[in-house]
């Protein structure tokens, strides 16, 4: 191999500041499980701040767009979405902002006019207009761009029915905007997050049909569980029918109180069912990130030395590290394999309810252009997911059982395969309904009491 083509060994100045970096966390006084929760907190602060300050983060071998999505509300996927976005740019990458929710609240956080009239994400998928009109700069983070979101994209639901492609208009202004760029000789963007209103109509199909990845922020509450195989449900029929390379590369654990048991069990909870793809950072719940919206920033650059801007960077820095690690080298992945998740829990008074077999979906599993067990079709008749993905490693719900009554993956064309249709959505005429299909996360009788 040549010099050229060798991968570039860290300079002596780059090993210097490591070793400065681990002397410094070495030098901390370790705390033990007897110690407060909030000395507890204080020690992993100082870790944060020494290990990530000034950091800069790896460059994916191309771009990664990550759709955050959850249809359950407050759960924190606006503030993930602009905290990640700004934590990566300002660890040198370029990062684009797509704010898909008609709330706007994205466009509020990184400080980006979005008064009606302003050129938004609904000129894009309305009119057609190119992204490019659309881009804002961020006042604040010089390498992070944002498209907002004006109070006219309440009504784009309605008008999308009627609209030819209406599944795939983001992605293809997306891809012809990010070849723009390339022709145009500007630096690539990196990282392109879409945040999406909590909803699982036409918006956020479209932000699921321009993504590879989706990132789920799940609120560390009971609640956050129940409505997660709902949406593990929609991914599964986009990536059959719409999105063959759609998958769940990443789970963010969001608004976690470290005194509080149930907190602690949802964590355990998530982390037992989805291991590999649930970050170890975990967002405390924080007065800061809270604020910060209202003075038109980021927690990032509203309060640099917080606890939740040092979370939110740890979390960046190991999605960084996963994309680097990835993304374009054909390493197994995550993929998506459906699983017929159990149904919904009926609970008596402090008696834990019984549940029933559900009818999802057969998991599509075959390998992506960059080596992710992604999905592609899925296999009727109960049969397990295809074998194809050689590479990939299927999602399996540990609890969850096929009935055999599996959605096939190979259809014809049709002029709108996935339609919001009431409580569900309908795939080629046939219509899927949600009402019967819960994660099978064991129910607590004593969530009261552990509060």
């Amino acid at each position: 191999m040549s010099a050229s083509m060798a991968a570039p060994m860290p300079s002596a100045r780059e090993d210097s500041d490591e070793e400065r970096r681990a002397a410094l966390v070495r030098s901390l006084p370790e705390v033990g499980e007897s110690d407060s929760p909030l000395l507890a907190q204080l020690a992993l602060d100082s870790r944060r701040r020494i290990e990530l300050r000034g950091r800069r983060f790896p460059k994916p071998a191309e771009t990664r767009i990550l759709t955050v999505a959850n249809q359950k509300g407050g759960v924190g996927k606006t503030t993930t979405a602009v905290n990640l976005a700004a934590a990566l740019a300002q660890a040198g990458l370029n990062v684009l902002v797509i704010d898909n929710d008609p709330q706007g609240n994205a466009s509020t956080a990184l400080g980006i006019d979005h008064r009606s009239g302003t050129p938004s994400i609904y000129e894009v998928l309305v009119e057609g207009a190119p992204l490019g009109e659309a881009v804002q700069q961020c006042p604040d983070i010089p390498r992070l761009l944002c498209v907002p979101a004006t109070i006219d994209l309440s009504g784009a639901e309605i008008e999308l029915v009627s609209l030819v492609a209406r599944e795939t208009r983001l992605r293809h202004a997306l891809d012809a905007y990010l070849e723009e760029r390339s022709t145009r000789g500007e630096e690539r963007i990196d990282y392109v997050f879409v945040d999406c209103p909590p909803s699982l109509g036409l918006l956020t199909v479209n932000a699921f049909v321009v993504a590879r990845e989706v990132l789920i922020p799940i609120q560390c509450e009971y609640y956050a569980l129940e409505g997660l195989s709902q949406l593990l449900k929609t991914i599964q029929l986009i990536q059959a029918h719409l999105n063959p390379g759609l998958h769940v590369s990443t789970i963010l654990l969001t608004m976690f109180d470290g005194r509080t048991n149930l907190a602690q069990q949802v964590v355990g909870e998530v982390r037992e069912h989805f291991p590999e793809l649930t970050l170890r950072t975990t967002v405390p719940r924080s007065v800061r990130i809270s604020e910060a919206p209202s003075f038109g920033q980021t927690v990032m650059t509203h309060d640099a030395s917080s606890s939740g801007a040092l979370a939110y960077l740890e979390a960046a820095r190991e999605i960084a590290e996963r994309g680097a690690g990835t993304t374009g080298s054909g390493t197994a992945g995550s993929g998506m394999a459906g699983s017929g998740m159990a149904g919904s829990y009926t609970a008596g008074s402090g008696a834990t309810g019984s549940h029933t077999a559900g009818s999802g979906p057969a998991g599509p599993d075959t390998t992506g252009p960059d080596g992710r067990g992604s999905g592609a079709a899925g296999r009727a008749d109960g049969e397990t997911a295809s074998k194809e993905a050689a590479e990939g490693t299927e999602l399996h719900d540990p609890h969850g059982a096929h009935d055999g009554q599996a959605t096939a993956g190979a259809h014809e064309s049709q002029p709108s395969p996935v339609a919001h249709s009431g409580g569900g959505y309908r795939v080629d005429g046939h219509e899927e309904s949600h009402a019967n299909v819960g994660h099978d996360f064991p129910r607590n009788s004593s969530t009261e009491e552990n509060r």
